[in-house]
This record gives C-alpha cells, sequence and structure tokens, in this order.
C-alpha cells in the first residue's frame, strides 16, 4: 500500500500521519482554495508529475473539503475505463461561479464532461443509496470520499454534514474492496487547522488499515 497527502493546509502534519506516506506539498501555492485556476492546476500537476508512477498511490487524503477538486486532476491519470463513486452530503456537480475556474463544488460536472476513461458516475450521500442504486460492474473502481457525509457525532469537517454512521460508511467500503478492483480511494474532509483533530486522525488511519488489507 502506498499513501499519498496532497498537503495544502499543514493539517496531515498536525495529525501526525505523515510517516504512513509521502507528501506532496502544496502549502505555498495560491489559487487553489475552493477554486483552482489553471495556473495553480499546472503547477499542482507539475508537482504530481515529480513524483514515482501517481497509480502506485492507493490512497490518497485531499486535505479538506475546498480540494475536493483534486479528484478530477488525479482520477485523469487513469490510463483505463473505470467507475467513480463518490461518498458526499454535496452533490459537487454545480457550475463554478466564476468562469475558467474550477471549483470543489463542480469538480463531478467538469470530470464528466473531460473524463474520457470515465464510464459511471456515482453519488452515495446515504446508505440507502448504496442499497438502492448500486449496479454490480466488472470495471475497476475509483472511490472518492468525502467525510462529510459522516454524522456531526463521529467527526467535524469544514462543511455542513450528512448523518451516515462511521459502521455504515465501512460496511460499504469493506463490501466495495471484496467485490471490485479499486484504483484508487481519495479522502478529503479534514476539519480547519486550528480545530480539534482527533477523530478525524482516527478516521483516516481506520482508512489506511482497510485498506491496507486490500491485495
Amino acid at each position: 500500500m502506498e499513501v499519498l497527502f496532497c498537503n495544502f493546509t499543514g493539517i496531515y502534519e498536525r495529525e501526525g500521519l505523515l510517516e504512513c506516506g509521502d507528501l506532496l506539498d502544496l502549502t505555498s501555492l495560491s489559487g487553489t482554495g475552493m477554486y483552482v485556476d489553471a495556473e495553480a492546476e499546472r503547477m499542482i500537476r507539475g508537482k504530481l508529475d515529480e513524483l514515482k508512477d501517481i497509480s502506485e498511490y492507493k490512497i490518497r487524503f485531499l486535505d479538506n473539503g475546498n480540494y475536493h477538486y483534486m479528484t478530477r486532476i488525479l482520477a485523469s491519470y487513469v490510463k483505463e475505463p473505470f467507475d467513480l463513486i463518490t461518498f458526499d452530503h454535496h452533490s459537487d456537480d454545480k457550475p463554478p461561479s466564476f468562469g475558467g475556474l474550477r471549483s470543489c463544488g463542480s469538480w463531478r460536472l467538469d470530470i464528466r464532461e473531460e473524463n474520457d476513461e470515465l464510464r459511471s458516475s456515482m453519488l452515495i450521500q446515504s446508505e440507502d443509496d448504496f442499497i438502492k442504486n448500486y449496479i454490480p460492474s466488472a470495471l475497476p473502481l475509483y472511490i472518492s470520499l468525502d467525510k462529510d457525509i459522516l454524522s456531526e457525532e463521529v467527526i467535524k469537517t469544514n462543511w455542513d454534514q450528512g448523518d451516515m454512521s462511521e459502521e455504515a460508511l465501512f460496511r460499504i467500503l469493506e463490501s466495495l474492496c471484496s467485490k471490485r478492483r479499486i484504483i484508487a480511494l481519495d479522502v478529503c474532509g479534514e476539519d480547519l487547522y486550528d480545530a480539534p483533530f482527533i477523530a478525524n486522525k482516527k478516521i483516516n488511519e481506520r482508512l489506511i488499515g482497510l485498506y491496507g488489507r486490500k491485495k
């Protein structure tokens, strides 16, 4: 298992997780908060290209929900047909308010329009969504998780949240890991840098442990 930390705010250093994987240091970039402009995206891609083969990073941490557009960027490196499943309290498929900019709220729309390898995109906002709407497929799967799908009783994020329990989330993830080849799992939804982080850290460690068991 290989882990990549896309570090915009320094939160993963604060959580003490950097020893678990490699760091992509993006803290010095401007034009990245909620929206990503063309120059910032060019610089992000340049830093990604300096890493080893991106496909080797099977779990990618994206910082807080303001940077969920990183899924679109990272998935553009997938070189085979795939399905996308997104866990998110928000649909993230709204056109950005400012022309020429991509946002954390438009990335699912953008990826459908841009990524020629994407075959299907499913949004899960509750356990019932998965039970009722999941369609089995032989294609490999890219999973994107925004932890704001979880109840505030479980963790805190920097966006308003859903009401899924931790155990319901992991039931679904474990089911997907047992049935599908997973290209990658990416994760956003950290709380703000100066907020308590222990619950988020524990969830992240559990995610790393889950994916580490998948061979």
